[in-house]
């Protein structure tokens, strides 16, 4: 049966369609929320959009689910125009629309241009390598499909590159921007922010408690993409996070489906056996004894599920009320994923409570204000305009919006040589701005008198910054 659309997703599932009905299109993205309902958008694509469709999914997991939610909202009788390509999945059904996962095709690119299918959705997006040579570049290559559209919650990319110094750091792009390994998505043609879903209620209200934590000792990796695990394990010791947990276990005994994030498998299963209705789940469980451990905390059998970031993705049980952070983390991707897992809607919760330990909403913000805009290029922005994309992981919190827009003003008047090339007063008179100490340019920031006759000397400095 045929279900009605939600107010915000008319205009992404229009602009879908449109898009693969379209004569030409560049390979363009679409940004929808976590909860936002992917599978819908991509049955809805797949029914109305003409001739053949084949469906990328991420994992064996994933393309059940959208197969599912295809027959579902387009009606079982609609079965005949869906078929599955997936060898861990047990199907190589290829019809009008197909289903698959790109290690089960990635050798067959021209049997599909054979058939005639020139048109792919990706689920998951952000997750496919960019480069030529990759598995879905192969197969794009050799299938000769020419309207690519990709579906993600984060249009993101971890990037590593090196300074003029030889040091090494990571900064997340936007899937859009131009990168040393090239983009393939050109454009965005559509975002659904997530406050859209908030203020629709189509989220589940997050309350935010912080405690203060001693940063000291975290220590980035040699990418500088996130900490090091042992600096992590360090601050978790040091600042007693252990014992946090426990308090704020007893302490928020109404809150029934508790998730809580530790740094290691032995802090896991030890803190499991401290706690009572509490189990621990990682990496080195069984399959079926992972299973288990979901149903009893599902049924309410278990309250805390202690794990070791196994569970901060692809775990959508709307029951969790509580997710308390025992783990710090430098990656936006997995701070909102982790909050992810509390968005959902249960007639049985008013709200879920993110209790943070360990510095993380200091340093991302609330995931509610994150928002996705464009200028010249797409950006990532979190709460009070923090930048949070194309800058060094390890600098985020240190511009935002008003200051990037000031930077760009300050490269529009070098351009048309505007620009104040060195200091033209004061103790460092005659030097470059560009040599100035930090501490000077942010004392001047900070205790100058700007003014319309002084801007140009204010955008110069920040530029400098």
């Amino acid at each position: 049966m045929m279900i009605t659309l939600r107010k915000n997703q008319t205009e992404p599932v229009r602009k879908a369609i449109e898009f693969f009905n379209a004569k030409n299109s560049s390979p363009s993205l679409i940004v929808l929320p976590t909860a936002w309902g992917k599978s819908i958008l991509t049955a809805f694509t797949a029914k109305e959009t003409e001739g053949k469709l084949l469906v990328l999914q991420p994992s064996k997991e994933l393309l059940e689910q959208n197969y599912k939610k295809y027959l579902t909202l387009c009606g079982a009788d609609l079965q005949v125009l869906a078929g599955i390509y997936s060898a861990s999945f047990g199907r190589k059904d290829i019809n009008k629309i197909t289903y698959a996962t790109i290690g089960s095709i990635k050798s067959i690119g021209k049997l599909f241009k054979q058939l005639g299918f020139k048109k792919m959705l990706i689920d998951e997006a952000h997750l496919y390598p960019r480069e030529a040579d990759s598995m879905l570049g192969t197969f794009l290559k050799e299938s000769e499909i020419t309207h690519v559209l990709g579906i993600t919650a984060t249009p993101i990319k971890l990037q590593q590159n090196t300074d003029l110094n030889g040091n090494r750091f990571s900064k997340l792009q936007m899937l859009t921007s131009r990168s040393k390994k090239g983009n393939f998505f050109n454009d965005i043609i559509h975002v659904g922010q997530v406050q859209e879903m908030v203020e629709l209620g189509f989220w589940s209200k997050l309350e935010y408690q912080t405690t203060e934590f001693d940063s000291s000792q975290l220590i980035y990796n040699s990418t500088k993409s996130e900490y090091t695990e042992e600096s992590v394990q360090l601050s978790f010791t040091q600042n007693d996070i252990r014992g946090q947990i426990f308090r704020e276990l007893d302490a928020n005994a109404s809150r029934r489906h508790i998730l809580v994030f530790v740094p290691s498998i032995q802090d896991a299963i030890e803190m499991s056996r401290e706690y009572p209705d509490s189990a621990a789940i990682h990496s080195n469980l069984k399959s079926a004894e992972r299973a288990d451990i979901i149903d009893r905390f599902r049924s309410g059998e278990l309250r805390v599920i202690f794990n070791v970031r196994v569970l901060s993705t692809g775990f959508d049980y709307t029951g969790i009320d509580c997710i308390i952070f025992g783990i710090s983390t430098a990656s936006i991707a997995l701070y909102y994923q982790i909050v992810g897992r509390g968005t959902r809607i249960n007639a049985d919760k008013k709200d879920c409570l993110i209790i943070d330990l360990t510095g993380n909403v200091e340093r991302f913000g609330r995931v509610e204000d994150i928002v996705f805009e464009k200028d010249t290029l797409w950006r990532m922005y979190g709460t009070g305009g923090k930048l949070l994309s194309g800058i060094p992981i390890h600098e985020i919190g240190n511009i935002n919006r008003d200051n990037l827009k000031a930077k760009q003003i300050a490269v529009s008047q070098k351009k048309t040589g505007k620009a104040v090339e060195t200091m033209p007063f004061g103790k460092h008179k005659g030097e470059p701005i560009k040599n100035l100490p930090a501490s000077y340019k942010r004392w001047m920031l900070d205790k100058f008198d700007w003014h319309a006759g002084n801007e140009n000397l204010k955008q110069s400095i920040l530029m400098a910054m």
